[in-house]
């Protein structure tokens, strides 16, 4: 059997932060090998050429590569996972609001990021 890392009484904000990313990644790969096809960039913008898709592309690629590196840093300088994770997505829904504009999506995003730092800085432990 398994036990959780974190107690869900007052972990509750990083599996739900965790349930979240997985229900992301679940539809994305069910529209991507399951149904007509999904096209990830659509969310964030629509754009006019072929050339401004890729640049579109390229800017929701380098933001999710900073969420991931961003996180690989944090916890690599002894920063609690659950606000690494936090701050991490506090950049990457930011910088894609600040680019793309708000979605459903980076507004929940930026929320449980807001709320996964918030308690680690509240509890005192945003560094292990």
């Amino acid at each position: 059997m398994f036990d959780l890392r974190y107690p869900l009484s007052t972990g509750w904000p990083f599996y739900l932060f965790l349930l979240a990313y997985g229900a992301l990644i679940v539809r994305m790969t069910y529209g991507l090998w399951f149904s007509d096809g999904i096209n990830i960039f659509a969310s964030y913008s629509e754009p006019a050429s072929a050339a401004q898709a890729i640049i579109d592309a390229n800017k929701v690629y380098w933001s999710k590569t900073c969420f991931l590196f961003g996180t690989l840093l944090l916890v690599g300088l002894n920063v609690d996972f659950r606000a690494a994770v936090g701050l991490a997505a506090l950049f990457w829904s930011g910088s894609l609001i600040v680019m793309f504009g708000a979605s459903p999506t980076l507004l929940i995003t930026l929320a449980l990021g807001g709320v996964l730092f918030g308690l680690q800085a509240h509890r005192h432990e945003i560094f292990s």
